[in-house]
């Protein structure tokens, strides 16, 4: 097994920095940062020994490339490079699974072969933009999503035929429309190819199944080991009512269902609810229902209507939660919080509004998600305690008090949240017969 590599594009694309540093070093440098904001924050906190990933590369179950031509007009892909629309060639990447880089060689020779056009940011002109896959370590199942700038896609037909031939592991293809100079790479439209539209995995016990725009955990290994401590760690004793909020496809709040009374999970994306309902129906699990809300405004009308949760769970996007939520959670005096985060320094900036209402953690995991990246997955469990703010106190850094001026939540657009059905069945999206 390696634990180091050399990649000549590592510098170029970005996407993997630390990959020539032996792993064992790589968490080592992430715990002694994390210690680092700790100490800054002011928080007595004790940073517990990163759980290394046993197999560092080729985790990656989400791959997104762009595509080029190189000066001998040879179509070529990759990720971009850091900050701009310049496609590196990143053939046969050593983070994502072998059968991924095998679909992206034969769609980039494909792409050529078929003369599709490809987009150009620059002149707005082109067809194709993007190509998702997404992966189900456990099933093998692949899903592969063109992004268009037009609906008109000359060739598909035989591209769809070709790749299903190839590869069996295929078992859904989509088409995203997406004719808007942005950065965002998925839009509302979307044209079902082949397949269900979705792909499912196993994590453990249960079965997920998601669509193109649903989160789900980048590196299946590690999201077991992530959830399976967070079970362990909440001590749940099947009493309990969980609040699951900022839950995608349900994962976390499926995996806990067994172990607690009820769940409710809040997700923003409709896309997600509709996965998550279909996944509570593909595990017979009927203790736990979801709700398409921004995970901020729920909090905060629970907290008017004075719902209790004996237990809220967390997991935001990178920017962290907000002091609201924080403010409505508190207010709900729930036993225990647990709180996931996939960075740290905002993860540690609300544990400090956290402790101005009481809620203290005394240590924080961490589990690599990210093997030779420099980002890492921290947990921790929060209880009430009434004598803290008896407690000496050392004023944080600038980082952890500075934060937005508004708490509220962007309004984002996801793709194909008009095909969502309230009965929880995976989403319809719009057939195109090729």
């Amino acid at each position: 097994m390696r634990f180091f590599m050399k990649c000549p594009k590592a510098k170029l694309c970005g996407g993997c920095p630390l990959i020539s540093v032996p792993y064992k070093q790589q968490a080592q440098k992430k715990q002694k940062q994390v210690e680092e904001l700790v100490k800054k924050s002011g928080l007595k906190i004790t940073v517990n020994p990163v759980i290394m990933a046993k197999e560092p590369f080729g985790y990656r179950n989400k791959v997104i490339v762009g595509f080029a031509k190189d000066r001998e007009k040879k179509v070529y892909s990759g990720l971009y490079a850091p900050k701009s629309h310049r496609v590196i060639n990143t053939s046969g990447c050593a983070m994502q699974p072998a059968i991924v880089n095998r679909i992206i060689d034969a769609i980039t020779r494909m792409v050529g072969s078929m003369k599709i056009q490809i987009y150009n940011p620059k002149t707005g002109t082109g067809l194709l933009r993007h190509v998702l896959i997404r992966y189900g370590k456990e099933t093998d199942q692949v899903m592969v999503v063109f992004v268009t700038a037009e609906k008109n896609f000359p060739s598909r037909k035989n591209l769809v035929n070709a790749l299903r031939t190839e590869f069996p592991q295929i078992t859904t293809i989509l088409q995203n429309i997406n004719p808007r100079d942005t950065s965002i790479v998925l839009q509302d439209e979307t044209l079902l190819l082949y397949g269900k539209g979705m792909i499912e995995d196993q994590l453990g016990p249960i079965k997920i199944a998601f669509s193109p725009s649903a989160f789900y955990q980048i590196n299946h290994d590690q999201c077991l080991v992530l959830y399976e401590m967070a079970k362990q760690s909440l001590g749940l004793t099947k009493t309990e009512a969980v609040l699951d909020t900022y839950c995608g496809v349900g994962s976390i709040g499926l995996f806990m269902a067994d172990a607690c009374k009820r769940v409710v999970g809040v997700e923003i994306n409709k896309d997600a609810i509709v996965n998550a309902r279909y996944n509570a129906q593909l595990n017979h699990i009927d203790n736990i229902r979801f709700v398409a809300e921004d995970s901020t405004k729920f909090m905060v009308d629970a907290a008017k209507r004075h719902n209790y949760y004996d237990v809220i769970i967390l997991d935001p996007p990178r920017a962290g939660t907000t002091p609201a939520f924080i403010e409505s959670a508190c207010a709900l005096k729930p036993k225990k919080i647990l709180y996931i985060s996939c960075d740290p320094t905002t993860q540690i900036r609300d544990l400090l509004i956290f402790r101005k209402h009481g809620y203290v953690t005394h240590q924080l995991s961490l589990v690599d998600m990210f093997p030779n990246t420099e980002h890492i997955e921290s947990l921790c469990v929060l209880e009430y305690d009434p004598n803290v703010k008896k407690q000496q106190w050392i004023k944080p850094a600038k980082e952890f008090t500075n934060r937005p001026t508004s708490s509220k939540n962007k309004k984002i657009k996801f793709d194909s949240a008009k095909s969502v059905k309230k009965s929880g069945r995976p989403m319809k999206y719009k057939k195109n017969h090729h």
